[in-house]
């Protein structure tokens, strides 16, 4: 596997993996996300959420892109491929710290940038 430097990451990652990065806060539990100036380590963020939250229905998190990820088939996120179909060129793309190292910009670019914010995982 590539090294760490050069690893690609999940736009909807875990909350737990040690590595995880909370990239924005959701204003609400279904509004939109406010993304942070910097992204902060999850592990510091997920002490501060009220007891019982799950924590990827407030916060937007990043990990590694990993081989037993539910949306991959072979070196495909099939998420990024379900975004593309959806996305549309509107304004200009959300800020976003993941962007160089992002599995989802690496295979579609902007389409699944435009539809990233709009992401949202909720418990099943």
């Amino acid at each position: 596997m590539a090294d760490r430097e050069q690893q690609l990451w999940c736009p909807s990652g875990s909350a737990y993996a040690p590595e995880s990065l909370v990239l924005a806060v959701r204003d609400g539990l279904d509004g939109p996300p406010v993304y942070l100036r910097a992204p902060r380590p999850a592990a510091e963020v997920l002490a501060e959420l009220p007891e019982g939250t799950e924590p990827r229905r407030l916060l937007r998190l990043a990990s590694h892109c990993v081989p037993h990820c539910l949306n991959r088939e072979a070196d495909t996120c099939t998420l990024a491929t379900r975004l593309e179909a959806t996305s549309r060129f509107g304004p200009p793309l959300p800020p976003c710290h993941l962007r160089p190292r992002c599995k989802w910009w690496t295979q579609s670019g902007p389409l699944a940038c435009h539809a990233c914010p709009q992401v949202s995982t909720r418990p099943g």
